[in-house]
């Protein structure tokens, strides 16, 4: 069984003696272990056409200049959020109370921290213990 890494505060496991490495089951023999993979012989060329290759980098360029915006009291978080002077959004600013509705201390927001055995997750792992899967529908219509 796998240990917590200590040394490196939690971040990941360790294999301890009793582990086995890395484990074969039936499907190897049909797919094999990878070890082919560097020998395939891939195009020099790129994919995309010269004008594609600028489509795209304008396209990183212009997901890189959007900013995303946070609201201090409710911690909502996105690109379209009109912050008012106080950093607060709009909802936020517009709650004449002691103890804003969405706020931390009304005890509405989960807490931030991640446990240390969830930090340094690849994006794989992190979607596959996302407790959110979203699914989109798309329709094709005529005319």
């Amino acid at each position: 069984m796998a240990e917590v890494d200590v040394e490196n505060q939690g971040d990941g496991l360790v294999p301890t003696e009793a582990d086995e490495g890395v484990q074969t089951d039936e499907y190897d023999a049909f797919f094999g272990d990878g070890s082919d993979l560097p020998e395939v012989d891939l195009p020099g060329d790129s994919a995309l056409s010269p004008v594609e290759t600028e489509c795209l980098q304008n396209f990183h360029a212009a997901l890189d200049a959007v900013e995303i915006a946070s609201c201090g009291c409710c911690r909502e978080a996105g690109f379209n959020i009109q912050l008012k002077s106080s950093g607060m959004c709009s909802r936020c600013h517009a709650d004449t109370r002691d103890i804003k509705l969405w706020s931390d201390e009304n005890n509405v927001n989960p807490k931030n921290e991640r446990p240390a055995c969830l930090k340094n997750l690849t994006e794989m792992e992190e979607m596959l213990i996302a407790r959110i899967k979203p699914v989109m529908q798309v329709r094709w219509t005529r005319g």
